[in-house]
């Protein structure tokens, strides 16, 4: 009895509802914001533009911030390990550092 009711309540919410909603009278005469003004303002519109590109270089910013290095430190990588691994990228971009050396066909391999 109670399922029935509430079902029938609910029906009758809902044609009324629906009633109501069909009464309310359209506006065909509303105009959008741009129709409204005679020509559009350049300057605000730029203004608009540079904040959205800010924001979204910002936003870009922050979720890129999430993916720094932190060499594992919150993952229990111990202090040793991060000097060794820093002291291995300064090595890789030092010029004289670690890697294959190239020799010239005029220089002895004694002079090197």
């Amino acid at each position: 009895m109670a399922v029935t009711s509430g079902l029938l309540l609910g029906i009758l919410i809902l044609l009324t509802a629906t009633q109501a909603s069909e009464s309310v009278p359209f506006s065909a005469g509303r105009k959008s914001y741009m129709s409204e003004m005679e020509e559009p303002d350049t300057e605000m519109m730029l203004e608009m533009l540079a904040r959205l590109g800010q924001s979204i270089i910002r936003a870009n910013d922050l979720e890129n911030s999430k993916r720094g290095l932190d060499l594992g430190l919150s993952r229990g990588f111990s202090g040793s390990q991060a000097a060794k691994h820093l002291m291995g990228l300064a090595a890789a971009n030092y010029a004289g550092g670690p890697g294959r050396r190239r020799r010239a066909s005029n220089i002895l391999p004694n002079e090197i």
